[in-house]
């Protein structure tokens, strides 16, 4: 089992870093046992941002709180080199300050409103900073499940079993046999951590059209519920997505019921017809999109070459190169349909918090849908 050092800031201002050697079986594992160590597992959303440095480190912004986690995984000579503290070096945990963020798998970190559920949109993390007395310019539909109208069933589609649960691994307690917290950093970091904060004005700009196509896809969204097949309904999810995320290819990737295979059900891209034509298996859990399936969390990964998960052999049989993924889990209520996935964004490799917050939120959409075709 590998071995990684997790640097966890602090969760406020009154309180202390931590930097833990943990056995792990991949870096958001790691991360997981190190939040759960400290007390903080289910503090930390379901949508981070992923930027692996020139170092091999990684280094994850959680969108929803700004903190940015550094995970390395370490060499044999740098394991036997850690120094590990005794009990009487290591300060008891304190209450964390838990962060208000919405803890279902597929909803993004902007806090977009839960069409599972019959409730006003709650203050997201973008009002928190608008001027006092600017009014919110997101508008709310009406619930997709509550209101769409009932379509016939379609006459193409052999009727798919009732999906069944699955466990939510997120959600999943983690042996902590194997985490220690460490006397210092074995490799300190020099350079900047976490993303370049923009400049106010450029802040002010950002937030103001995050608003619109936030706005702008609540009122579309719903447009699913009419959608008569599994494919047109996907397909229409990842043009909407395609339209707010720059990038030059998409995928959606359903779930095998039985054994959490995934299978490419639309495309769009330079390869997509190749794609489709090919009929590739992802096996369950592999690759950056099977991760993101399995685990309920939404990815982005400003370079896939330098990330171990990264399953290249989709790209290999249909000649295609991924540089970036944004990737994000079709789950709810426990059940993990697939995922949708966006590849290579264009104007430059890093994936925007609000990126991140759209995908989850139509990712999540698709999962509904999916849901309600399984339950006619």
């Amino acid at each position: 089992m590998a071995k990684f050092e997790v640097h966890i800031p602090a969760s406020d201002g009154n309180g202390f870093n931590v930097t833990l050697k943990v056995g792990a079986d991949n870096w958001m594992s790691a991360l997981k046992a190190g939040m759960q160590k400290l007390g903080e597992q289910g503090t930390v959303s379901q949508n981070v941002m992923v930027d692996v440095q020139e170092d091999n480190s990684i280094h994850v912004t959680e969108a929803a709180s700004g903190r940015v986690f550094r995970i390395r995984e370490l060499t044999d000579d740098e394991v036997s080199r850690a120094q590990v503290k005794r009990p009487s070096q290591i300060r008891p945990a304190a209450a964390p300050a838990r962060v208000e963020v919405k803890t279902e798998p597929g909803l993004p970190a902007v806090k977009l409103p839960d069409l599972d559920k019959t409730q006003p949109i709650p203050r997201s993390a973008l009002e928190a900073t608008r001027p006092a007395g600017e009014p919110m310019k997101i508008v709310h539909p009406p619930s997709l499940e509550k209101t769409q109208p009932a379509t016939p069933a379609p006459t193409n589609l052999t009727p798919a079993p009732r999906a069944q649960p699955r466990t939510n691994k997120s959600s999943a307690r983690i042996e902590l046999r194997d985490v220690e917290e460490l006397v210092q950093p074995l490799k300190p970091t020099t350079g900047s951590i976490g993303r370049v904060k923009s400049s106010p004005n450029v802040a002010r700009s950002q937030r103001q059209e995050t608003e619109e196509i936030l706005a702008d896809i609540f009122l579309r969204v719903v447009e699913i519920s009419a959608k008569p097949t599994l494919e047109e309904a996907m397909d229409f999810i990842l043009e909407l997505a395609m339209e707010k995320v720059p990038c030059e290819a998409g995928s959606v990737l359903r779930a095998d019921t039985a054994t959490g295979d995934l299978t490419f059900l639309v495309a769009r891209g330079p390869k997509a017809k190749e794609i489709l034509k090919a009929k590739l298996v992802v096996p369950a859990g592999t690759g950056i999109a099977g991760f993101c399936a399995a685990e309920g969390v939404s990815v982005a990964v400003s370079d896939v070459e330098k990330d171990p998960r990264f399953y290249a052999e989709v790209g290999e049989r249909v000649g295609y190169a991924t540089r970036s993924m944004l990737c994000a889990p079709m789950m709810t209520r426990g059940h993990s349909f697939g995922a949708v996935q966006l590849l290579n964004r264009k104007g430059g490799p890093l994936f925007l918090e609000h990126e991140v917050g759209v995908l989850a939120y139509l990712a999540h959409q698709a999962a509904l849908y999916l849901n309600h075709k399984l339950l006619e």
